[in-house]
């Protein structure tokens, strides 16, 4: 059963008081609002690539990359910046990992079990925005200070995951559109990570999409509406799935999204819809 969507009014309205209040107490007082950035650099059929394990290679003829920051250094993401790619940083919003520079921080409450086949990474009780959105500005902060002009914020869908908490899409909606406002105010761009049954909540604030197997589990046409609105829509499919790449790129150009096929690690190697990589 799906849940009803929040009153966003409502939530900006009593919630982000509270949120940002408490994130201002941290000294961001100057640079969290909820503004809305500049239009996009990015259209709808722009080319992206996606990597996340080293070592990058940042030598592609595409318009976006989302990247592991870890992986990269400033200068190479002013590189990327001079060169008219926007740099997309992937933050997990719904984990923290053992290794994770901020992981004292959380308390022990907000940590619940081990993510799906990751030990050493623990899913995050996503209510607790008096928590969490204070933690999740420093690490767009950090991504920014970087270099990056964009966040993606991964594990969104930890709702939909046994995470030791009862966890909603209500409250996935309201953690989500809660910090697409703190970026925003940051002057950072923010992707839709996956959760394609909350793209209705979730448009009107999120500037694209960065979403994996939607052809291999069917769900394309939901994340589609980001080009129907104008905003790009970009997607993954996975070297070591059982389907014919060749029928996701023609649905891809069907729906507008820019489709790309990754080994399930992401690193460099890409195969596009027109050619390796």
């Amino acid at each position: 059963m799906k849940s009803a969507k929040p009153n966003v009014a409502a939530v900006f309205g009593s919630l982000t008081k509270q949120v940002l209040t408490g994130v201002c107490a941290l000294g961001f007082a100057a640079t969290v609002s909820s503004s809305p950035v500049s239009a996009s650099p990015l259209d709808v059929g722009d080319r992206w690539d996606w990597q996340l394990s080293g070592p990058v290679d940042l030598d592609r003829d595409v318009e976006m990359l989302a990247l592991n920051p870890d992986l990269v250094t400033r200068d190479q993401l002013q590189v990327l910046r001079s060169q008219g790619i926007m740099a997309a940083c992937n933050v997990s919003i719904g984990t923290v990992t053992d290794t994770s520079a901020d992981k004292a921080a959380f308390p022990v409450a907000v940590v619940g079990k081990n993510r799906d086949g990751h030990s050493g990474e623990q899913y995050l009780d996503i209510r607790r925005l008096d928590v969490l959105v204070p933690l999740m500005t420093k690490r767009f902060l950090a991504c920014k200070a970087k270099g990056f002009t964009a966040v993606e914020p991964d594990n969104m869908d930890v709702y939909e995951k046994d995470s030791g908490f009862a966890l909603s899409a209500k409250d996935a909606i309201q953690y989500a559109t809660t910090l697409a406002h703190v970026a925003h105010g940051l002057g950072l761009r923010i992707a839709q990570k996956n959760a394609p049954e909350l793209t209705g909540a979730l448009l009107p604030h999120f500037d694209f999409a960065i979403t994996d197997r939607c052809y291999q589990d069917g769900w394309c046409e939901q994340i589609a509406a980001y080009p129907r609105a104008d905003k790009p829509a970009f997607n993954a499919e996975y070297t070591d799935a059982d389907i014919d790449f060749g029928k996701a790129c023609a649905e891809g150009a069907r729906l507008n999204i820019n489709m790309i096929q990754k080994d399930p690690d992401l690193a460099a190697p890409v195969v596009t819809c027109q050619a390796e990589i």
